[in-house]
């Protein structure tokens, strides 16, 4: 397996924090993707909960081969020191459709504690899946989303199962 965690620092966190808002507020997306690109990975899970997050992930290839199989610790959006965003790179194998499996330790968001879903990589080397435990949307608590840039996580994504 080839895929490799990659803490994401406290200061490239508070700099995509600062700069969504900025973004926001002007209207431009541009510098809240070319922040994102600098620190996310193929595989992303953000913590949007005031408390740790445990768990673990799997994601399946179009070949049915496991590409990602690790355990995770995520820090809450209140961490001292440490960043809510844990990424994974080099998951890709090659275009299609993958499984992801995600099952969270002693916690559930909305009633929900687990997910497995299929999603589409059309392009293995521009393409994130971003996995956001307390999305906000009290009809997917642990929403799961496909894009190239940043913002492309915000917007509903047609490829769930």
């Amino acid at each position: 397996m080839s895929s490799k965690f990659t803490p994401v620092t406290r200061r490239q966190a508070l700099a995509i924090g600062g700069s969504a808002a900025l973004a926001l507020t002007a209207g431009c997306t541009t510098v809240l993707n070319a922040i994102g690109d600098r620190v996310l990975e193929q595989v992303n899970i953000l913590n949007q909960l005031s408390q740790e997050v445990s768990g673990s992930i799997k994601i399946i290839d179009p070949t049915g081969e496991t590409v990602l199989d690790a355990e995770f610790d995520v820090p809450s959006t209140e961490s001292d020191g440490n960043s809510n965003i844990v990424t994974y790179g080099n998951t890709w194998t090659s275009t299609g459709s993958y499984q992801v499996e995600m099952e969270l330790t002693d916690t559930q968001v909305g009633g929900v504690s687990q997910i497995s879903q299929q999603v589409q990589i059309g392009n293995t080397a521009k393409e994130m899946v971003a996995i956001s435990i307390g999305s906000g949307d009290e009809s997917e608590p642990i929403a799961v989303r496909v894009g190239e840039s940043f913002s492309d996580f915000g917007q509903q994504n047609q490829t769930s199962s």
